[in-house]
C-alpha cells in the first residue's frame, strides 16, 4: 500500500514518553505525525477507526532462534521474521546456536543480508563468545562487531572457563556490547528433564533451582573482578532474579530477562503436556513461578523475551528424557506477558510494555524505539480485546511446540509499519 494513514482516536501507550492517551497517529512517507483527537483529516491519508485499539513502539525481543543458517525444517528467516511481525516485534535478536554457529564475520553478514532483503523485521544478530560454542577459544570478538555483531552469547550453553567468560565481557565492554549468558551449573542438571518438583511423576530425572541460581552467582562474581555488560537470560527461579538485583545495587551493569512460559507455568503443566512443557531451564514450582511474577511486578527484571525456540514435532514426543527441550512463542508472547502481568503482578500495560521494548534495547545498549512526531514509523497496532486461541493452521512460524496451543487468548496485533505497512489483518503487503 503507498498511501499514508491515520490512525484516528488510537489509544498511544509510549514507555519513552511516558505517554498513555487517546490521539490521532499519521504515517506519510514513513513518517509519523501526533495530533489530538479528532484532527482534521489531510488527503492522501487512508483513515483506520481506532476505537478501543493501542499503538506502542515495535517490540524487540532479544532472544529468538530463527535457526539461520540451519536445514529449515523447524524455521526459515523468513518465517521466522513474519511471525515475529505478526507479534507485533520489529526488532529480533537472533542467537547464534545455529548449524554451522554463528562464529565467523561472514555469518554475521549473511545472517543481515537476509534480514534486509526481506524486508520485515530488523535482525540483531548475536554471534558466538566461543569457536563452535565450544567454550575453548574466543572468538575473533571484534572482527564479529565490525562484522555487524550486536551481542555476544554461547546461548544452549554457558561460557564455563571463568577465565574466558572474564576475558570476553572485557572485550565487549570496550566494544559497547554485552555477553548474554545462559547460566547452567551443568554438574548440576546433567541428564535432567524437568524441575525436581515433579520428577518423581514425571518419570525423569530433575534440575534443580540451584543449577540456575549457583551459575548466576558464578557469572556476577565474575563480572565483579572485570568491567563489562552482562545479561543473564530466561531466568526461572526468584532467587537469580534476586542475586541480579544485588549485584546492580553494588554498581556492577548486569541485567536479566524472563520469558512468557516461565511467569504463565509451573512445574505441573509436564504432567498435562509432557514434552510440549520441556524447556531449559525448567517450569519451575507453582511458589517460584509466583514469586518470580511478583519480582517481575517489582521492578526487579529487565525485559520479557520470548525464547523463541522451533523444533519439528517429531523432536517434541515422549519420552520426555529424549525429547528435545524448547518452546516457540514470538506470536504469543505480548498477550501473554499482559494476561500475567496485569492480572497476577498489578502492572500497567504501560509498564509491560516497557518490558518488551525500551527494557530490552538498553541491555543491549541500543538507543530506545518512540513513537513521536518527526520518527521514522516502527509502531505496532493492537486490539486488546480480541480472543484467538493458537493453533497450526493460524500461525505463522513452519513450528508448533507450545504449551499454548489450544489456550483462549486475549490480544492480537492488527498492523505494524516499519516506514511503509509490513503487516496488515493478517496479511503481508
Amino acid at each position: 500500500m503507498a498511501e499514508g494513514h491515520l490512525l484516528r482516536s488510537v489509544r498511544l501507550l509510549d514507555p519513552v514518553s511516558g505517554t498513555d492517551a487517546v490521539m490521532d497517529i499519521s504515517i506519510e512517507e514513513g513518517i509519523l505525525d501526533l495530533q489530538p483527537a479528532g484532527s482534521p483529516l489531510r488527503s492522501g491519508l487512508r483513515e483506520i477507526a481506532c476505537d478501543g485499539l493501542w499503538a506502542f513502539p515495535g517490540l524487540v525481543d532479544m532472544h529468538v532462534h530463527l535457526r539461520h543458517p540451519g536445514d529449515g525444517s523447524a524455521e526459515t528467516m523468513e518465517s521466522g521474521l513474519k511471525a515475529a511481525v505478526a507479534g507485533g516485534i520489529t526488532a529480533v535478536a537472533a542467537m547464534p546456536n545455529t548449524s554451522p554457529p554463528v562464529d565467523s564475520p561472514e555469518a554475521v553478514r549473511d545472517i543481515l543480508r537476509r534480514a534486509e532483503s526481506l524486508g520485515l523485521a530488523e535482525v540483531l544478530p548475536v554471534a558466538c563468545v566461543t569457536r563452535g560454542r565450544a567454550g575453548r577459544e574466543l572468538c575473533d570478538l571484534e572482527a564479529l562487531s565490525a562484522a555487524g555483531a550486536a551481542a555476544f552469547s554461547d546461548d544452549g550453553s554457558p561460557v564455563r572457563d571463568s577465565d574466558l567468560l572474564s576475558e570476553a565481557l572485557s572485550l565487549a565492554n570496550e566494544l559497547g556490547l554485552t555477553v548474554i549468558e545462559h547460566p547452567e551449573n551443568e554438574a548440576l542438571s546433567a541428564g535432567g528433564s524437568v524441575d525436581c518438583s515433579v520428577a518423581g511423576a514425571a518419570g525423569a530425572r530433575g534440575i534443580p533451582e540451584e543449577s540456575e541460581v549457583s551459575d548466576v552467582e558464578r557469572c556476577i562474581g565474575v563480572l565483579g573482578r572485570c568491567a563489562g555488560r552482562l545479561h543473564l537470560t530466561h531466568l526461572s527461579s526468584p532467587d537469580s532474579v534476586a542475586a541480579v538485583v544485588k549485584a546492580r545495587r553494588s554498581g556492577l551493569k548486569v541485567t536479566c530477562d524472563v520469558t512468557p512460559h516461565h511467569i504463565a507455568l509451573d512445574s505441573s503443566a509436564v504432567l498435562r503436556l509432557g514434552p510440549l512443557a520441556k524447556m531449559n531451564p525448567p517450569l519451575r514450582r507453582a511458589e517460584s513461578r509466583e514469586r518470580l511474577v511478583a519480582a517481575v511486578g517489582g521492578g526487579m527484571v529487565d525485559a520479557v523475551a520470548s525464547d523463541h525456540a522451533p523444533h519439528p514435532a517429531s523432536k517434541k514426543l515422549p519420552p520426555l528424557a529424549s525429547a528435545a527441550f524448547v518452546v516457540t512463542g514470538l506470536e504469543t508472547m505480548l498477550p501473554l506477558a499482559l494476561e500475567i502481568l496485569v492480572n497476577q503482578a498489578g502492572m500497567s500495560p504501560l509498564s509491560i510494555l516497557g518490558l518488551l521494548t525500551s527494557g530490552p534495547a538498553a541491555a543491549l545498549g541500543l538507543p530506545a524505539r518512540s513513537v513521536s512526531s518527526g520518527r521514522p514509523a516502527d509502531l505496532a497496532l493492537f486490539d486488546p480485546s480480541f480472543e484467538w486461541t493458537p493453533r497450526k493452521a493460524g500461525t505463522f512460524s513452519l513450528s508448533s511446540n507450545s504449551p499454548f496451543m489450544d489456550r483462549k487468548l486475549h490480544g492480537r496485533v492488527k498492523a505494524v509499519w516499519r516506514r511503509r505497512p509490513v503487516f496488515i489483518d493478517g496479511v503481508f503487503p
